[in-house]
């Protein structure tokens, strides 16, 4: 059966999605899924090798995803964040993909602030620019002014965005599962886990209240660092689907000439983008994961003023020490340290690591020997494990790939403006901090007591559990499982264990009773051949069942 479509009406976007692809040669895929049947094309058509063009494989898949529209563009886009999984061509063109699009008419923009906040434009505004600022595929941004003065910008939802996006990431879900089940690449990932993943993140992006916490989150955090600045959230003219934030004046970051002309100080500001991702993961645990230069300005005085908090990560404490582990491990040129770092990431399992595994994480760690850290790239020392990782089929977590893009992407800005950039020497505080956080008193109290009380939370549900378990004992509901090489072991051994007693039980008795024959006949004074002949047929009878005995005591070996 091809896709579960479960309502009529997605059959016209299916139909849509499969001539799309098939009009960019990827017929075959189509026939793999099942979908020939949407199209009323006959096979042969669907399967024709493409049209010779200048793009390969990976230009006309992104080509595609543009055609397809906004939420494939995004997927397109978090797919370029996942060199775990394509390879690094796809990785490269889909990298490409831009989330700009034609502008939609500023009276469908008025009518949806109106609709949201409840009030006319020019009550709520004392000027509204009519001309947006700059727009993308979930919504547009236009220029403001307050009734009280202030300097806004208004980042508005395009019409329908949210129910096109919904159908859209439904046919995701379907076509992920439909995938996993009939694609031979597919077996080794599970897709049905990562379109929940890009479904859950766009549609936290359609939720315009969300970035604006978001915002107010990062504003709160970095108070009282004056070398960044976040824009103030004004939630009296905020709704799910309109976004009002003061308007930021400066420079955008790789406007080298700009720059220059304003005067701003290429290193300082280097320093700040590089400062800004090291304090959100290594100090908050929460960082800004679509960190391009479109959404940071040069501010006077070298501050960074930063923008769009759309995409969010969060990383806990345990995932912030094993980074700190494998960053310790990699410096020190230690391979085991590597794979206990990896394996807390929860990357590997230390005892299912392959000697080829071992091997190459022994390449990756000799790749750290003899070189300064000031000439070690984050953005080279990521791609190779990445990279290294895609080749023995091991996953990342979502948000260690949003951090490691963001990683990226930041060390990318910085040396941008300052090629020299020393990426590990202005991480080395950072890091020591981090490390101390986490070997200090109050931490390592805190977590004991964590412990403890998790303890107590097992022991004060173990009654319950067992009364639960001797319950479905009882009602014969459980069934017991065990591993079969182990189990085939101790049987063996008990058979082994059994034969030797019957044999010493069955040789101890034939010999009793051979002496007991004996002692009878001297006795009784027995004459004749009955006598010895019984004494012969009873040891040879010991003979035979000792030998077969033996024999089965092999066998059950075998």
């Amino acid at each position: 059966m091809w896709p579960l479509v479960r309502q009529a009406r997605y059959l016209g976007r299916y139909r849509e999605i499969a001539q799309v692809l098939v009009g960019h040669g990827f017929g075959a895929l189509v026939d793999q899924l099942g979908l020939i049947s949407l199209l009323s094309l006959p096979r042969r058509l669907v399967l024709r090798v493409p049209p010779p063009t200048p793009l390969g494989t990976a230009g006309r898949l992104r080509e595609a995803l543009v055609t397809l529209g906004p939420t494939f563009v995004k997927l397109g886009q978090a797919l370029s964040t996942r060199p775990d999984l394509l390879p690094a061509e796809f990785v490269h063109e889909l990298g490409k993909l831009q989330d700009t699009v034609p502008s939609f008419p500023s009276e469908v923009a008025i009518a949806t602030i109106e609709e949201s906040l409840g009030r006319p434009i020019d009550q709520l505004f004392a000027h509204f620019e009519r001309h947006p600022l700059a727009a993308a595929s979930l919504g547009q941004v236009h220029a403001a002014t307050l009734h009280t003065g202030e300097q806004v910008v208004v980042k508005v939802q395009r019409p329908d965005i949210a129910g096109r996006i919904n159908t859209d990431l439904a046919i995701l879900a379907d076509l992920a599962a439909l995938s996993q089940e009939r694609l031979p690449f597919a077996q080794n990932y599970n897709l049905v886990e990562l379109a929940w993943e890009f479904a859950a993140t766009l549609r936290a992006e359609l939720d315009y209240r969300r970035e604006g916490r978001n915002a107010d989150r990062f504003r709160h955090l970095f108070t009282d660092n004056p070398a960044i600045y976040i824009p103030k959230i004004y939630w009296d003219y905020t709704d799910d689907r309109v976004l009002t934030s003061e308007r930021l004046y400066g420079v955008k970051v790789n406007d080298m000439t700009a720059l220059a002309a304003a005067g701003i100080d290429h290193t300082g500001l280097a320093r700040n983008c590089l400062q800004l991702i090291l304090a959100e993961i290594f100090s908050y645990g929460f960082f800004h994961s679509d960190p391009h230069p479109g959404n940071f300005f040069a501010m006077p005085g070298e501050v960074l003023g930063v923008v769009d908090y759309g995409q969010v990560g969060n990383l806990d404490r345990p995932t912030t020490q094993a980074l700190l582990l494998l960053l310790a491990a990699l410096v020190d040129h230690d391979t085991l340290g590597v794979i206990r770092a990896m394996e807390r990431l929860g990357l590997v399992q230390r005892r299912k690591v392959s000697p080829q595994l071992r091997r190459d994480l022994e390449r990756f760690t000799e790749g750290f020997v003899d070189r300064p850290l000031a000439e070690i790239s984050a953005r080279e020392t990521v791609n190779e494990l990445l990279s290294l990782l895609r080749r023995h089929q091991i996953r990342l977590p979502g948000p260690m790939a949003l951090l490691l893009k963001a990683l990226v992407m930041m060390e990318g800005v910085g040396l941008q403006l300052d090629p020299q950039l020393d990426v590990f020497g202005i991480a080395r505080p950072y890091v020591q901090e981090a490390i101390a956080e986490g070997l200090s008193p109050a931490t390592l109290a805190d977590k004991a007591m964590r412990e403890v009380r998790e303890l107590g939370e097992v022991a004060l549900e173990l009654p319950h559990q067992t009364a639960e378990l001797l319950q479905r004992l009882n009602a014969g509901e459980v069934r017991i499982q065990t591993d079969e090489r182990g189990l085939r072991h101790l049987a063996g051994t008990l058979i082994e264990s059994s034969n030797r007693i019957a044999l010493a039980f069955v040789l101890s008795a034939l010999i009793v009773a051979i002496g007991m024959v004996a002692i009878a006949a001297g006795i009784t004074d027995w004459n004749g051949t009955l006598p010895t002949l019984m004494l012969i047929i009873g040891f040879v009878a010991v003979v035979i069942l000792a030998l077969a005995l033996g024999i089965a005591m092999l066998r059950s070996r075998e």
